[in-house]
């Protein structure tokens, strides 16, 4: 069960990823989703706080980003997840 976190969407060219940095049951963990193939870049890693998750979140999407579509990371805005 979510306690907190924030995510941000980023879309650059044909790129569409969610970056997650949250506090969940199994701790806090940052994660990258790429929304266009269903699948993880970065499947939940621990990390020790949400900005340290936002920090390693975002340094995923940026080398994502730059290998695949030779683009940089846009400016993020994160919001606050919700818990269901």
């Amino acid at each position: 069960m979510l306690t907190e976190g924030v995510w941000a969407e980023v879309k650059v060219g044909n790129e569409h990823l969610r970056l997650f940095s949250e506090d969940n049951a199994q701790g806090v963990q940052a994660s990258v989703y790429n929304v266009n193939k269903k699948s993880w870049i970065a499947p939940s890693e621990p990390v020790e706080d949400i900005e340290q998750g936002k920090e390693r979140a975002a340094q995923h999407a940026k080398a994502y980003l730059k290998h695949v579509a030779n683009s940089e990371l846009p400016p993020l805005k994160w919001e606050k997840s919700r818990s269901r």
